[in-house]
């Protein structure tokens, strides 16, 4: 068995850290696991991309193309360029809050809609997309938009438990556990509604 997640984002929006818990998670599922990343400019807003393997016997920490079962997109254009890696038939969990690219806010080119985005996300797999920025917004810290997303991963069938999830979540993250669990939580309910 081997299964698959990349997360994509931009720098500063929690990519790693995501990558890290789902990490833990999967080592106390009794996987083997692989991690890599690959990030662009070192600063927040550069793009972000972490490779997540895990499974009785994994190869190499990053990802072949179309190999992920699941693209966790924490930004809608870097879900996009990102693509190429997700099987036929896979998922993508897609956060709609764009960040505009340097070429965008320059005026250079132009951002697509998030209608196309999500049209040519389809054409490979499932899309469930949600503005998880927004819903940490509300809970009042917009970094745990990553704990949102997990929370949606951990409704979907991957082989890290939720109880796994949560147990790793409240070891990595206690001082700030309560609304990271929140986060987790409304990320969950969200995904049980569009499923």
């Amino acid at each position: 068995m081997e299964f698959n997640i990349l997360i994509c984002g931009v720098g500063g929006q929690g990519t790693i850290l995501a990558s890290y818990i789902l990490g833990n998670a999967a080592l106390k599922e009794g996987y083997k696991v692989r991690l890599g990343e690959v990030h662009g400019m070192a600063q927040r807003g550069g793009s972000v991309v972490s490779h997540v393997r895990m499974g009785d016997e994994v190869y190499g920490s990053v990802i072949p193309q179309g190999k992920a079962n699941i693209i966790m997109a924490f930004e809608p254009l870097e879900g996009l360029r990102n693509i190429s890696y997700l099987k036929k038939d896979g998922v993508t969990i897609l956060n709609t809050e764009k960040i505009n690219p340097i070429s965008v806010s320059l005026g250079e080119c132009d951002y697509p809609s998030i209608e196309e985005i999500i049209s040519s996300l389809s054409e490979k797999g499932k899309v469930y997309h949600f503005n998880a920025t927004e819903m940490a917004k509300k809970l009042g810290s917009q970094i745990t938009m990553n704990m949102v997303m997990i929370g949606a991963l951990s409704f979907l069938e991957t082989p890290i438990k939720n109880e796994t999830l949560l147990e790793t979540i409240t070891s990595i993250l206690s001082k700030k556990l309560e609304i990271n669990l929140n986060a987790f939580e409304i990320g969950r309910k969200k995904m049980e509604i569009l499923i």
